[in-house]
């Protein structure tokens, strides 16, 4: 099953040339606007078939993969069968199991073994057998078949009318109900104290990065936007990197005999990765925002360096205006993500001018 599965992909790739063939490796690949294996036909062997609709009212010995708009099995399929299509139906007998990938989903028909389905809609009718488990993952699940084995899924809404020969564990999903001015007022500021103590903590610790952080926004805005761009496409290499370094390091380590040791960097690799992911973390939910807050508030301040107290109130009033601008609704996740990439370039700005600043000339003593 999993190597006519892999064909499947392969043939969902082909070029429209190649789908316009009708038959492939001696019939078993089909594909065209339309794949029918009508009444009386017997395909011997796995039939893997793409199209616009595909109908089986004949019978496949063997395992079935179809790919469609629209996927009915009204026939009789001797293996599994596995199909992705906007709608599917299976009317006819699957000796095997049957797994389904679609908008809606319906079973009529008879399963052998498993029946699985990820589905917006999906229903197991009545009069439909299923001989195994069924397993789905649906917005809405009618279960009015006889199911042999257990049923265990998650669905928005759940009815059943059949019969369960097993266990039972579907997890209904009750619907969000809509956050209140209460709760949106409650959110913002909880966002707005969370930016504000993480901005307080760089403030302290890191005064000189984030103080120039805060005037590349002022003063160096396009600079410090392309800067933020350029830091997440280098985040996303150097993670790449990491783990392909990792993997590569430990496969040559342990066909050298050095297995314990390619443990070990395998977990030093898995470290890395989760430190530059939660330094991105903090970098994007709270740094970067903090940078641009110390910038916006800095344009109401004369007079510069500002001291550490004016400095914390430009921060308070900045960040007030970034958090108020991303609650607003729809537009505000555009504004907040490009307020991230400014705010990111602002502080890598900051950090490369303290890099390039001098050091502080100790004092001397004289006699």
């Amino acid at each position: 099953m999993k190597g006519i599965a892999i064909l499947a992909v392969a043939l969902a790739s082909l070029t429209p040339t190649a789908l316009a063939q009708q038959t492939e490796l001696g019939g078993k690949v089909r594909s065209g606007q339309e794949v029918d294996v009508p009444a009386g036909e017997t395909v011997q062997g796995d039939l893997i078939a793409s199209a616009g609709t595909v109908r089986i009212d004949g019978r496949v010995d063997g395992d079935l993969v179809a790919t469609g708009g629209r996927v009915t099995v009204a026939g009789t399929v001797t293996g599994d069968v596995l199909a992705a299509a906007g709608t599917t139906t299976i009317s006819g007998q699957v000796d095997g199991d049957v797994r389904l990938a679609s908008g809606r989903a319906l079973v009529e028909g008879r399963v052998g073994e498993d029946l699985l389905i990820g589905a917006g809609q999906a229903t197991v009718a009545s009069g439909a057998q299923v001989g195994g488990d069924l397993i789905f993952g649906a917005g809405r699940m009618q279960m009015n078949g006889a199911v042999a084995g257990s049923v265990v899924g998650s669905t928005g809404n759940y009815s059943r009318a059949g019969s369960v020969g097993g266990s039972e564990r579907v997890t209904v999903q009750e619907p969000r109900e809509a956050p209140t001015l209460a709760d949106r007022g409650f959110d913002v500021l909880r966002r707005y104290l969370s930016i504000v103590i993480v901005g307080l903590l760089l403030l302290w610790l890191t005064p000189r990065i984030f103080r120039g952080a805060g005037d590349a926004v002022r003063r160096r805005p396009l600079v410090a936007f392309g800067l933020g761009i350029v830091a997440v496409i280098g985040v996303v290499v150097a993670v790449v990197l990491v783990v392909f370094l990792t993997v590569l390091l430990a496969i040559g380590l342990g066909l050298v005999g050095l297995g314990s040791l390619a443990g070990t960097i395998a977990f030093a690799g898995t470290v890395a990765v989760v430190v530059i992911v939660f330094l991105v973390f903090v970098a994007v939910m709270f740094g970067a925002q903090a940078a641009v807050g110390l910038g916006l508030g800095r344009l109401l301040f004369r007079g510069d360096p500002l001291s550490f107290g004016m400095a914390f109130l430009a921060l308070l009033l900045g960040v007030l205006v970034v958090v108020l601008l991303a609650a607003i609704p729809v537009a505000g996740g555009w504004l907040e993500a490009l307020l991230v990439l400014l705010g990111l370039g602002a502080l890598l700005v900051g950090l490369a001018r303290r890099r390039r600043e001098p050091a502080e000339p100790a004092e001397v003593a004289y006699p």
